[in-house]
C-alpha cells in the first residue's frame, strides 16, 4: 500500500504530472497481486476509474475529468486512506 500512497501523494501535491502519475499508477496496479479488504480495494479502483476519465474520449462531457478534478479526487482518496490508516474511518 506504500507505494500507492507514495504515488497519490506525489500526484496530489504537483510533485507529479497526470501523465507521470497515470503511467505510475497503471504500472503498479499491472504488478500488484495483493488481496486487499474490499474498502481499499473499491478506493483504488476509484482512482483507477478517475485516471480512465481523464483521458477518455468515450465518455460524455459530465463524465470527463481534468487534471485538477483528477487531483481533487486523488487527494479525496489518500485522505481516505489515511484515515483508515489511522483508524479514522
Amino acid at each position: 500500500m506504500g507505494e500507492y500512497r507514495n504515488l497519490l501523494h506525489a500526484f496530489s501535491t504537483g510533485l507529479m504530472s497526470a501523465s507521470d502519475f497515470e503511467a505510475g499508477y497503471s504500472r503498479l496496479a499491472d504488478e500488484d497481486s495483493a488481496t486487499r479488504p474490499e474498502e481499499i480495494s473499491r478506493i483504488l479502483g476509484s482512482v483507477s476509474a478517475d485516471i480512465a476519465a481523464l483521458s477518455s474520449d468515450a465518455l460524455s462531457n459530465k463524465e470527463r475529468v481534468d487534471e485538477r478534478g483528477l487531483r481533487a479526487r486523488v487527494t479525496q482518496a489518500l485522505r481516505v486512506l489515511d484515515a483508515m490508516r489511522h483508524g479514522g474511518v
